[in-house]
């Protein structure tokens, strides 16, 4: 285990593939997405993999052809682990500051939509990036809508059960 003192660049990431069927239940995919996670994390397996990970990405820069339409995406999307939350505060008053984003960045080989979220003073604030061509603007929106969906409809189910 790497101590807080140690400096350097890591990339690691934890490789977990899941198939999903039409109709399946939302929070019970979450569980099983969640917690397939979180038993690798426990295994290090995030530290595990990482040689392979590089290789896989050396592989994948030097080969641009065997990525989806050349594009040198790896996968649909990545999660984060750790929330954001944020809290707007005088200064950005003070200096006209109205919104912004805080994003990770992923150079040459990468997820292909990267989804910022940040509960911002209590709301959930979302920046969705993309590669265009590859996606259309027409397909954000669809997915955007449909995630809204999602959660609206979530929320509903959890204050009913309450």
């Amino acid at each position: 285990m790497m101590s807080l003192n140690d400096a350097g660049f890591y990339h690691s990431a934890i490789v977990n593939t899941h198939d999903i069927k039409e109709g399946e239940n939302l929070w019970e995919l979450a569980k099983r997405t969640y917690m397939s996670f979180a038993n690798a994390k426990n295994n290090q397996k995030h530290f595990w993999d990482m040689n392979d990970l590089n290789f896989l990405m050396v592989k994948a820069i030097d080969n641009p052809g065997l990525t989806r339409s050349s594009s040198l995406r790896t996968s649909l999307i990545s999660v984060f682990e750790d929330p954001v939350i944020d809290h707007s505060d005088e200064l950005h008053q003070e200096i006209g500051l109205e919104d912004y984003i805080g994003c990770a960045s992923v150079h040459s080989v990468g997820p292909s939509i990267a989804i910022f979220d940040t509960i911002r003073d209590g709301e959930l604030d979302c920046a969705c990036v993309y590669p265009s061509p590859l996606h259309s603007r027409e397909q954000m929106l669809e997915l955007i809508d449909d995630m809204k969906r999602i959660l609206v409809n979530g929320s509903n189910h959890v204050e009913s059960d309450s």
